[in-house]
C-alpha cells in the first residue's frame, strides 16, 4: 500500500513538471511572434509618399469644362387619331422635313364623317341665304332666320371637328429633324395619345455646361466660345452662350447653354460630351499646385506641406482652377513640398518618408 502511495506521488510530480515546461515554452513562443511585430512597426513609423513643388508659371486666365451635348429641338410624336398603321414613313435616322408624313392610320370612317359634315354644311349655307332673302323681303320673321344662322354655324363646327380628325389620322413630322427612334410597326393598332416615334434637329447642338459663381462673369449671352472633343482630335469648333441661368444649384454652379451649328454630317450627337473653353486675355504670373494634392474640398482647401520629413496640414487660399493645377493666392509659397499621393493615411505632423518627386506644375 505505501509503495501505490509513493509511485502515485511521482506520477503527480512529473505531470506538473511538464505542465510547467508546456507554460514556460507557450510563453517563449508568444514572445517570439510580437518581436517581428515590433520591428515592422518601427520599419512603418514613415509613411512613404510622393511629393512636388509649389512652383510659378505664365498662365492665362482661361476655363474649361465638359459638358453634353443635347439637340437643338427634340421631341417624342403622339397620335391624336386610334387605327390601324396603314403605312410606315419614319425609319430610325431618317431625315424628315416639317410637314412630312411618318404613319397613316386607317381613315376610312373619318373620311366619311367629314364627307357627310361637309354635304350638311353645304345645305345649311344655302338654307341660310334663302332665309337671309326671305327676311330682307319681311317675308319671315326675325326668329327663324336666326334658327336657320344658328344651325349653319353649327354645321361648319362639325365640318371643323370631322376635317380635324380626318387630318388626325396622318401623323406628321413637327419640324425638321432626323427620326431617332420608332415605337410602332406597319398593322399596329395605334390608340389615341399613343407615342409612336422620337425625332431630333441637330443641324445645331446644345451643350449644356455648369459654371462655378467665380468663373460666370465670363459666360454673357452672345459670347464666343471654342468647343473640341476627343471624337474629334485636333478639330476646334466655334460656339455661343445662348443662355445663363438666373438662379444657382446647391453646389454654386450656373447653367449655360451654348449653341453650336453642327458640321457636316452631324458630327455631334445628342448625348456626346464636348470640352468647352473659354480664353482669357492676356498672360500673367501665378502660384500653382497639382490639383491632386487636395485633402478636402475646393470650399475649404488644405494640403500636406513636407518640412524636415514630417507632413502638416496646411490650410490655403484658392484662386482659379488651371486644368490639372490650382492657384494659389496665399497660405503655401513656390519651393514648398507638397503630398500628391498617400495623403490618405497622413495626419498632421505625421512623419514620411518620400519616396518619388514629381515635376512641378507647368503652365496650363
Amino acid at each position: 500500500m505505501a509503495g501505490w502511495i509513493k509511485k502515485q506521488k511521482n506520477l503527480s510530480v512529473s505531470l506538473l513538471m511538464a505542465l510547467l515546461l508546456g507554460l514556460f515554452w507557450l510563453a517563449q513562443r508568444q514572445e517570439s511572434t510580437k518581436a517581428p511585430k515590433a520591428i515592422i512597426t518601427r520599419t512603418f513609423d514613415s509613411i512613404p509618399v510622393s511629393v512636388a513643388q509649389v512652383s510659378r508659371a505664365v498662365v492665362r486666365d482661361s476655363f474649361s469644362t465638359t459638358g453634353t451635348v443635347e439637340a437643338f429641338r427634340e421631341a417624342d410624336i403622339f397620335s391624336e387619331s386610334a387605327g390601324q398603321v396603314r403605312r410606315v414613313s419614319a425609319e430610325p435616322g431618317e431625315h424628315k422635313k416639317r410637314g412630312d408624313l411618318l404613319f397613316l392610320l386607317d381613315n376610312e370612317l373619318a373620311s366619311i364623317r367629314q364627307k357627310k359634315a361637309e354635304a350638311y354644311y353645304g345645305q345649311k349655307k344655302r338654307d341660310l341665304e334663302r332665309y337671309r332673302n326671305l327676311y330682307n323681303e319681311g317675308a319671315i320673321p326675325l326668329s327663324a332666320y336666326e334658327t336657320v344662322q344658328l344651325q349653319s354655324d353649327e354645321a361648319g363646327a362639325d365640318f371643323v371637328a370631322a376635317s380635324r380628325k380626318n387630318s388626325d389620322a396622318r401623323v406628321k413630322s413637327p419640324f425638321s429633324g432626323v427620326i431617332t427612334a420608332r415605337f410602332v410597326e406597319l398593322g399596329e393598332l395605334v390608340h389615341e395619345g399613343m407615342k409612336v416615334a422620337h425625332i431630333a434637329d441637330l443641324t445645331r447642338v446644345k451643350i449644356i455646361i455648369f459654371v462655378p459663381e467665380r468663373e460666370i462673369m465670363k459666360f454673357v449671352e452672345g459670347t464666343l466660345l471654342s468647343v473640341t472633343s476627343d471624337l474629334f482630335p485636333g478639330e476646334s469648333f466655334s460656339g455661343k452662350v445662348s443662355s445663363v441661368s438666373e438662379k444657382s444649384g446647391r453646389d454654386h454652379t450656373y447653367r449655360v447653354d451654348v449653341i453650336l451649328h453642327n458640321p457636316d454630317k452631324a458630327s455631334f450627337r445628342s448625348g456626346m460630351f464636348a470640352r468647352v473653353l473659354s480664353l482669357g486675355k492676356g498672360e500673367r504670373q501665378a502660384v500653382l499646385v497639382p490639383r491632386i494634392a487636395l485633402v478636402s474640398g475646393i470650399r475649404k482647401p488644405e494640403l500636406f506641406v513636407v518640412r524636415r520629413g514630417k507632413a502638416f496640414l496646411t490650410p490655403f487660399i484658392a484662386g482659379r482652377e488651371l486644368h490639372k493645377s490650382l492657384e494659389v493666392i496665399g497660405g503655401v509659397a513656390p519651393g514648398d513640398t507638397v503630398v500628391i499621393s498617400g495623403q490618405n493615411e497622413l495626419h498632421d505632423g505625421a512623419s514620411v518618408l518620400v519616396i518619388d518627386q514629381k515635376k512641378s506644375p507647368s503652365a496650363p
